[in-house]
């Protein structure tokens, strides 16, 4: 961690020589910001340590901080702060940030934990407030915010491949058969099923054409317009015009991400999924091995 005076020097005399020390710490958050897009002013760990690991976005165009929202804690300081920027998407967005500073030496500060400085996606707070990894009211601190994240996203990835497994096991082509036409244009009908005890939509096929001597044509996909309710079969046609006289072909069910997210969205928690996957990744971890103790 440099120095509050090598950061100086760095950042073009960022911080004051006064003696106030509240104007020094708003002027080291200014240099803290303008280090996101700036290399002059050094590199966001360079103030705050943990700055990478808590996979944080460099938006800042403007940050809002003055002497009076310094505020001293005990042998530390709360800095509350307005981070205005424009995101990737061009959205134009002012975030409310508080930073917890400890004093280093005579003259340095480090930023210690954070608030406000990661996003968390519209999709994993949704599902962290079905599965208890968040509450209404809740303060979480950045580095906490982090890891709830990662938890999230493992937890949704484990939902993910749960129901495409369920799909590809419940939801089946009965039969199907095609032939050709005068033209060489592909043309048959399927029957599917649903044995799922919910209903899905978006269900979509693929059919891969092949040669006499087996050998890859064309491919074609269509999209079954119906929701199948839980137990209901439906006939479906299609006709494919991109493969001439095809000798043989393979019809698949693919299921879409649409799909499958929708099924994730449709399930009913209970709202102590999150503290259940905890318990058994703690489970899971290796014990501390006694003779070692």
């Amino acid at each position: 961690m440099k120095g509050i005076t090598t950061l100086c020097f760095v950042g073009l005399l960022c911080l004051s020589s006064c003696t106030n020390e509240k104007e020094d710490i708003a002027n080291y958050t200014r240099c803290f910001f303008a280090s996101f897009t700036d290399g002059t002013y050094g590199l966001p760990t360079d103030y705050y340590p943990s700055f990478d690991s808590l996979a944080i976005d460099r938006y800042s165009d403007a940050v809002d901080v003055e002497p009076g929202n310094v505020i001293e804690k005990g042998s530390g300081f709360e800095v509350h702060c307005l981070n205005s920027y424009t995101d990737k998407s061009g959205t134009f967005r002012q975030d409310s940030i508080v930073l917890f500073l400890q004093k280093e030496n005579q003259s340095g500060y480090r930023i210690i934990k954070s608030k406000g400085l990661v996003h968390v996606d519209d999709e994993s707070l949704w599902f962290g407030y079905e599965t208890g990894a968040f509450t209404y009211g809740q303060s979480l601190t950045d580095y906490e915010l982090a890891k709830r994240k990662v938890i999230l996203a493992t937890m949704m990835l484990n939902e993910y491949f749960s129901w495409k497994v369920r799909l590809s096991e419940r939801v089946k082509i009965l039969n199907w058969s095609w032939e050709t036409s005068y033209s060489g244009d592909a043309h048959g009908e399927g029957r599917v099923v649903n044995n799922l005890d919910v209903p899905i939509s978006d269900l979509s096929y693929k059919i891969t054409y092949y040669d006499r001597y087996h050998s890859f044509m064309a491919e074609d996909d269509g999209h079954i317009s119906k929701t199948l309710a839980p137990g209901e079969k439906y006939n479906f046609s299609f006709w494919s015009s991109n493969a001439k006289d095809p000798s043989r072909a393979r019809l698949e069910l693919e299921f879409s991400d649409k799909l499958i997210y929708k099924l994730i969205k449709s399930k009913h928690y209970q709202g102590y999924e999150y503290d259940d996957f905890i318990q058994k990744y703690d489970d899971h971890q290796p014990k501390s091995d006694p003779k070692s103790n």
